[in-house]
């Protein structure tokens, strides 16, 4: 068609330039030919529009002017249309294509938002699987391009985000009632579905958590309100997650001298404040990821911890966990074994060397300083494996055993969620 809509605007524009420059003798041949060019691309008006007689030009061919103007508006006009439609279909080409839905395994991402955008590029940094259904028919194909994305009804979006064989999903629109509507859809489709729901007030929270009791409910204003708590001890906070109901900080502490975390073993400050070290940094040297307990703290040390903010309120105060448990040591197989046994002592513990080699001469004996229960277990693991028998007991007696008051119920109240994610990180 569009060859042929050339063919006729050629032919059109050849006799008109012929008849022009022959009934119009005081023309040439390029002013003929751009009056026709005129008159084809609909500028009759630019040429007889005015009201004078033109008794140059015969009337028939005024006429047939008239008729090549109608004649280039029609054609001209196909030839538009099929340009435009080939420079869009151009561009559709250039848009990269979506990733199909995945079948199964997956996590639903149920607004796009500037949250769920963010969540959903955290996710895929984490190599995860993951979906994105909106309630907007025209997002934009530039707003997560790798991301398969599912628009329109929310209805028959969830039926096409497969959430029988999904992992979980998570709801995060702008709209509270909406999310409530999502979750109570979702919980009806699947009740064995992890569900997290995105709330601004702390009483629709409330009525959430009692609704869906096995969904995870995330406040807005809470979360940003402990990261403010967490702010206020003058610590830096990195980032935060959510993760067995609470939150976690990730926290980055500048060692100074005199503070409550200088001169202490990063055992100690793990176990005693419950927290979990991830980075240590000493310059000049490079930083280390999950660094040892065994690495003593001093000034200028960079330390990036996870903690709660009881964490950090105990850290700021210089309130440790007591320490309730002691080691020991009953019997050393080999002069070796006495000798890389008090090495161990030492550096696990924190005693002096002395200390440590005049307990393994005299065995069996107790050594006199408390730890916490994860920091024994570890140094009789370490002299078990030098051929060296000992074992952890409590503290039971005199001034240790004062200290150790209420020690089981503390223990209790400890935020578990951390020594978990210590272990698993290990």
């Amino acid at each position: 068609m569009a060859l042929i809509c050339c063919l006729i605007v050629v032919l059109l524009l050849a006799i008109a330039t012929v008849l022009f420059r022959q009934y119009y003798p005081n023309t040439t041949w390029i002013s003929a030919f751009y009056a026709s060019a005129i008159l084809l691309l609909g500028g009759y008006g630019d040429l007889f529009g005015n009201f004078e007689n033109i008794t140059t030009i015969p009337w028939w061919l005024q006429t047939f002017a008239l008729g090549l103007s109608l004649a280039g508006t029609a054609f001209v006009g196909v030839l538009y249309a099929v340009l435009t439609e080939s420079l869009l279909s151009s561009k559709f080409q250039f848009v990269k294509q979506r990733p199909p839905v995945p079948q199964q395994n997956h996590i639903v991402i149920v607004g796009l938002g500037r949250v769920g955008q963010q969540v959903a590029l955290l996710l895929q940094q984490f190599k995860q699987t993951v979906v994105g259904v909106t309630l907007q028919p025209d997002i934009n194909s530039t707003i997560l391009p790798d991301l398969p994305i599912i628009t329109g009804n929310i209805d028959r979006s969830l039926a096409q985000a497969n959430l029988t064989t999904a992992k979980s999903v998570i709801i995060v629109t702008d709209d509270e009632m909406l999310n409530l509507e999502v979750a109570l859809m979702v919980q009806a489709i699947d009740p064995q579905l992890d569900l997290v729901i995105r709330t601004s007030g702390q009483r629709l929270s409330q009525h959430l958590t009692k609704t869906l009791p096995t969904a995870r409910v995330l406040g807005m204003q809470t979360v940003s309100a402990e990261v403010f708590a967490g702010a206020a001890f003058g610590e830096n906070i990195l980032n935060l997650f959510h993760i067995d109901r609470q939150t976690i900080l990730v926290t980055e502490y500048t060692i100074e001298t005199g503070d409550t975390l200088d001169r202490l073993l990063l055992a100690e400050a793990a176990y005693g404040y419950g927290v979990v070290p991830i980075l240590h940094q000493r310059n000049p040297r490079p930083a280390i990821l999950m660094p040892t307990d065994d690495i003593l703290l001093a000034h200028g040390d960079r330390l990036v911890v996870l903690a709660t903010t009881e964490s950090l309120r105990r850290i700021d105060i210089g309130d440790p966990y007591p320490k309730s448990w002691q080691v020991e040591v009953e019997l050393a197989m080999t002069a070796e074994s006495t000798f890389e046994g008090a090495n161990i002592i030492g550096r696990i513990s924190g005693c002096s060397l002395r200390t440590a080699r005049d307990l393994m001469e005299n065995l069996p004996r107790i050594l006199d300083i408390p730890l916490y229960q994860h920091q024994a277990q570890r140094l009789v693991r370490a002299l078990e494996q030098l051929r060296v028998k000992a074992k952890i007991i409590p503290i039971t007696s005199g001034r240790l055993r004062q200290r150790s008051v209420g020690v089981a119920s503390q223990n209790e109240n400890r935020p578990q969620v951390i020594f978990n994610l210590r272990n698993k990180l290990i």
